[in-house]
């Protein structure tokens, strides 16, 4: 009799201590990262440091989950509307009180439906259209972290890669919505005393070479703003490897052909001027975090924008063209770990 009542008052106690242990867990706030590319993307990667190590501060008990999209390897409009299904199955599922929402594609394809609504909270980070376009102006769950490209540092880097001597720029960018907001932001920038010679949006691979090719004579630099998910060509099914594009601008290209995200050098490429990942990573988690601990009824933190950018430099790259940078820019690609011999 005694053993069957310690048994039935042990197995109540356990019960008790997993139904406390779920009520636990249940009111966890809980935060989802949705990125827009795949999880092997070195920016992506970066930013993901940067989160982590801001919420690794934090003392308060929370969930976080990872969802990467992975819209930069897709080869059509018909899979990315499958990844969203996706991306919408794992909100439904998660429930997030906060979501921290990377680049533009995981706000065109996911996000802006969310916008004004109840829940959940969202932190945008690393958008380069303006938020207004997502229609997140006003919405009072909706704050985050608009991405500035460095183009003052690259127009201050042209300098020393040509001597001082006004450049030519001409533009390459794929028709992403992170091309396209990207491509917005060089247009409204004063590069004097450079010039912006052609703009570019090559919608397959065979069009990026003919661009490339008609820059001889024309351009002294060629400015990549986004170069993912090309077709080989005119109706060809899947995405020509960015390994292999960045591979081609290397060989091929007359003009030198520098990179806005860390992924080109990372690549094979030989040189990038990038929005810093890490700090964007820092300062989206930062707003999630501030957020959660705010009374219901306060307003969310004021969007912003990061200015920090990240150097990353190939070093046989940049000796085949014969070209030499000032020792404080190749310090500041080794201390992030971007400098490839």
């Amino acid at each position: 009799m005694k053993t069957g009542t310690l048994a039935t008052l042990t197995a109540a106690a356990l019960l008790v201590a997993l139904l406390l242990l779920g009520m636990f867990n249940l009111s966890k706030p809980r935060i989802l990262v949705l990125h827009s590319s795949q999880r092997s993307s070195t920016t992506v990667g970066k930013m993901d440091e940067g989160i982590r190590q801001t919420l690794d501060r934090n003392r308060q008990p929370m969930t976080v989950r990872w969802h990467y999209l992975g819209m930069d390897a897709l080869p059509d409009e018909d899979h990315r509307q499958d990844a969203t299904k996706e991306g919408l199955r794992t909100l439904q599922q998660f429930k997030p009180d906060v979501v921290i929402a990377v680049d533009d594609e995981a706000q065109e394809y996911v996000m802006r439906r969310f916008a004004g609504l109840a829940r959940p909270k969202v932190v945008f980070a690393a958008i380069d259209h303006e938020p207004a376009e997502y229609g997140y102006v006003g919405a009072a769950n909706v704050t985050g972290v608009t991405e500035t490209l460095p183009l003052a540092a690259i127009r201050d880097l042209l300098q020393y890669v040509k001597k001082g001597q006004p450049v030519r720029l001409a533009v390459l960018s794929d028709a992403s919505p992170t091309g396209k907001g990207r491509v917005k932001q060089l247009q409204a920038f004063d590069w004097a005393p450079h010039s912006v010679a052609s703009v570019h949006a090559p919608t397959d691979f065979a069009a990026w070479q003919a661009a490339v090719k008609g820059m001889e004579g024309k351009a002294d630099v060629v400015l990549m703003l986004s170069h993912g998910r090309l077709p080989a060509g005119p109706g060809a099914a899947g995405a020509v490897p960015e390994a292999e594009l960045i591979q081609w601008m290397e060989t091929h290209s007359v003009p030198l052909p520098m990179g806005t995200d860390i992924e080109y050098v990372q690549q094979g490429g030989g040189l990038s001027v990038a929005p810093s990942a890490k700090s964007m990573g820092e300062v989206a988690a930062a707003n999630a975090l501030s957020w959660l601990k705010a009374k219901s009824a306060e307003p969310p933190p004021p969007a912003s924008q990061d200015t920090r950018y990240s150097i990353a430099a190939r070093a046989a790259a940049l000796r085949a063209r014969n070209i030499t940078l000032p020792s404080i820019y190749l310090e500041a690609a080794r201390l992030e770990q971007l400098y490839y011999p």
